[in-house]
């Protein structure tokens, strides 16, 4: 029994070396395949590299390069890439026109043209290529759009800046001699800004149009409420406070805080902002007071008594009922009881038939 032993687990053991020298084997060959496959490239397999695909590009020649849609990232050899960058992917579109490929449509194609490379290769979401021409750049379309809006940014008051860039990530144009341009605005207020662009030929034709925005910040110092308002209350200094904040997200043109004197218009809550529209400057004459209606002609002048239809400051005119005759008419207010009307040519002999009404 114990010979019948030994020669089992001699028999194992010998079974066992045989499976592991033809792992072993098999593994070398594995890998010399992948070096002659690989050239310089697979030298470099274990190096913390990677090839990056760009999400725009130009391309010159019949057949699209490696080295003219991607660029190599991180300990790669010059003499790497320069042999990398030859390989040749798929057929370049016609010239001066583009073509545009989603992620998995580039990824099969990697790994249909080079396939020891692709999963080294770092995909963007999709990818542009055009044959001649010119590429601008995500960055160089925002540089423009910044100078050219820095003089409207101008007239706007307080400390600005352009935030939450929302445009072309490239633009293809057919040569230099073309121009990338923004269309003039109206007008430039703090939020967000609409924008089209333009591709403009030599002779001023436009080729292209596309659109974007951008947001703008405007921030400033405006007045807070320190108190309840209520409406027609006065608006003291003592109840407000400034605070700084963004024009952008406010719903309308906030108080200047300068002038007077002011009374507000509606209830105002404490911490909110005051608005120009929340505040009036207090009437001298308020709507329902009774005031003298002084009537002036070339050569009579007539007094009676009326009643305002309307708040009014000095100097404006304002809607009034005479109380005698009941009837509508407009004056302009001197100071807190008295409204004039310039008469005409006959006002005194249509007034002086008034016996109500008092001669001076």
């Amino acid at each position: 029994m114990a010979a019948v032993r030994f020669i089992y687990r001699f028999a194992l053991f010998t079974l066992l070396c045989l499976c592991v020298g033809f792992t072993v084997s098999q593994a070398q060959a594995v890998q010399g395949s992948a070096h002659a496959q690989g050239g310089t490239a697979a030298m470099e397999m274990n190096e913390p590299w990677r090839i990056r695909f760009l999400e725009a590009a130009i391309v010159r020649g019949d057949t699209v390069r490696l080295g003219e849609v991607a660029v190599p990232l991180g300990n790669m050899s010059a003499e790497a890439w320069a042999e990398m960058a030859q390989r040749e992917l798929w057929a370049s579109p016609p010239e001066g026109r583009a073509m545009s490929m989603t992620r998995p449509r580039l990824q099969e194609a990697v790994m249909r043209t080079m396939n020891d490379l692709a999963p080294y290769c770092l995909f963007p979401g999709s990818m542009a290529v055009q044959r001649g021409g010119v590429l601008i750049g995500k960055e160089a379309i925002q540089h423009m759009v910044q100078s050219e809006l820095r003089p409207y940014l101008a007239s706007l008051s307080g400390e600005t800046a352009l935030t939450d860039f929302r445009l072309p990530q490239h633009v293809f144009m057919a040569h230099t001699g073309q121009e990338l341009m923004l269309e003039p605005l109206r007008k430039v207020a703090p939020g967000r800004i609409s924008l089209r662009l333009l591709v403009r030929e030599m002779d001023g034709t436009i080729k292209q149009r596309l659109t974007g925005s951008v947001f703008a910040d405007c921030w400033v110092e405006v007045p807070i409420s320190t108190a309840i308002m209520n409406r027609d209350d006065l608006l003291e200094h003592t109840k407000i406070t400034f605070k700084r904040m963004n024009l952008a997200n406010l719903r309308g043109e906030p108080w200047d805080g300068r002038g007077g004197p002011w009374r507000v218009t509606r209830p105002i809550g404490v911490d909110q902002v005051i608005y120009q529209s929340d505040v009036a400057h207090i009437p001298t004459v308020r709507k329902g007071s009774i005031v003298t209606l002084l009537y002036e002609g070339a050569t009579v002048r007539l007094t009676t008594q009326a009643e305002a239809l309307a708040d009014g400051a000095a100097g404006e005119s304002i809607p009034l009922r005479n109380l005698q005759s009941r009837r509508e008419v407009y004056g302009m207010i001197r100071d807190a009881t008295t409204v004039i009307i310039t008469a005409g040519p006959g006002i005194g002999r249509r007034h002086s038939e008034n016996s109500h009404e008092r001669t001076h």
